[in-house]
């Protein structure tokens, strides 16, 4: 299983290295804008998300000698004669989008940008759908509150919450203002909710397959109870912090202590509890099966501990 476990991950990395050189690029043009689209396509603009894959890794590129775009850099998206975007294979059902950022054409990841995300109107203003990007565009519609929407272009980060992004509303497209829709594409209730808010009412049933860890969590006070880690019992304590990884949230830490001896951290961030909420909203569940993602590990004291036993087992 370990040998098989070791030839994905070498092949994962493979892609990852790939994916790099491809993020690299070539220069198209010596001369060109690097915001400016040539004149064989038609393009639309997009940003590089926070928390988006390749920069949040935080990896030391040094000895592969790239440059990939960081967070909030502008890229520019062709199109081909069907508006559609320009799509490449990098590997089995892996597909990276054709785009040109400072100077050079490169292929990037959707999940990377701006435009692979969903928001939702707000109810604290009306909100108009207008014919372009500008103080002074015509309206086409007013959009009601609630409504989940797809980014299709962004004049500015969507981080920044200004400028204009663009939308697709019953079959009509045009331009609203970024600051009447909300961070994320869940229902608008949870918007500008801080964690505790959001748990308080609820109780959450966890598990982490890969570690055998499983607990339940009372909303008011993070309360953890029935914590097991395999056939061991455990006690857990929380603290409040930052999101490790994926975009840059509020996140819980559970830190576990276990019958047998070992400690280990679970993260749970902000969007992994409102996701299973909005499930509830959605009526795929009851709020008595609310069961949020979760990410345990054991604590970087014993993974080095055992790395080290692993190593004089194989010897």
């Amino acid at each position: 299983m370990k040998v098989i476990d070791r030839v994905g991950i070498i092949k994962k990395f493979g892609i990852f290295l790939f994916s790099l050189s491809l993020l690299n690029g070539t220069n198209f043009s010596k001369n060109i804008d690097p915001t400016e689209c040539p004149k064989q396509y038609n393009c639309l603009t997009t940003f590089i998300s926070p928390g988006s894959i390749i920069p949040g890794l935080e990896l030391d590129l040094s000895l592969i000698k790239v440059d990939p775009p960081t967070p909030l850099d502008k890229v520019t998206l062709p199109l081909d004669k069907n508006g559609k975007f320009i799509e490449v294979k990098v590997d089995k059902n892996v597909f990276y989008y054709k785009a040109f950022w400072k100077g050079k054409e490169i292929l990037i990841s959707q999940f990377d940008l701006d435009i692979n995300k969903r928001l939702r109107t707000l109810s604290n203003k009306i909100v108009q759908l207008i014919s372009e990007p500008s103080p002074k565009a015509s309206i086409l519609t007013i959009i009601p509150k609630n409504i989940l929407l797809e980014v299709i272009e962004n004049t500015n980060p969507l981080t920044a919450n200004v400028g204009y992004v663009k939308v697709n509303y019953n079959d009509t497209v045009g331009w609203v203002n970024r600051t009447s829709l909300s961070d994320d594409e869940y229902d608008i209730r949870y918007y500008k909710k801080n964690l505790q808010e959001l748990v308080f009412p609820y109780a959450f049933n966890v598990k982490d397959d890969n570690l055998a860890t499983e607990f339940k969590i009372i909303g008011k006070g993070f309360i953890v109870t029935d914590c097991k880690v395999g056939e061991f019992d455990c006690s857990a304590t929380y603290r409040m912090g930052e999101s490790s990884f994926g975009m840059p949230e509020e996140a819980v830490y559970f830190d576990l202590s276990v019958s047998d001896g070992k400690q280990y951290i679970c993260e749970m961030r902000r969007v992994d509890f409102v996701g299973e909420l909005q499930r509830v909203i959605d009526e795929h569940i009851t709020e008595n099966e609310l069961d949020p993602f979760i990410n345990c590990n054991l604590k970087e004291g014993e993974m080095e501990e055992n790395t080290s036993d692993e190593s004089m087992d194989t010897e």
